[in-house]
């Protein structure tokens, strides 16, 4: 049996490698699944709110920066924890947390440090509708 199906037909069609191999199905995993279980989660989307924000916002993003963004948040996070432990008292692999955090650094250079300005003037109707909140 030919385990290469490049024309994408057949019983296999559709099937990644580990599911031929297992006849198990796998899900893949997103942060959202969490549902903001964890004090790791609440961080990481912390952070990454802020960076987007000094990136000036999500629409400002492509798709790629938003990734990288998102895995620099995750590196923080775990080297936030790695520090803590350490605070703590708690033997830390030193190299470890070096590594976590020149991931990190290149994560956040492949987006950029400085901040990008966005337009944050109000609108005529923005304005407007200010007024008539301040006049109730």
């Amino acid at each position: 049996m030919n385990d290469e199906n490049p024309s994408g037909t057949g019983p296999n069609r559709g099937q990644t490698d580990p599911e031929r191999w297992t006849g198990k199905k796998y899900r893949l995993l997103t942060p959202d699944a969490l549902h903001s279980q964890t004090a790791a989660y609440r961080e990481t989307n912390t952070l990454i709110s802020e960076v987007t924000a000094d990136l000036g916002g999500s629409d400002h993003l492509s798709a790629a920066e938003r990734q990288m963004v998102q895995h620099g948040a995750v590196l923080g996070a775990i080297a936030t924890d790695m520090e803590v432990n350490y605070l703590k008292g708690r033997r830390i692999n030193l190299m470890e947390l070096c590594t976590v955090l020149n991931a990190q650094r290149r994560c956040f250079d492949a987006v950029g440090y400085k901040r990008r300005q966005r337009d944050v003037t109000p609108t005529l109707q923005g304005f407007l509708n200010d007024l008539k909140d301040k006049a109730e």
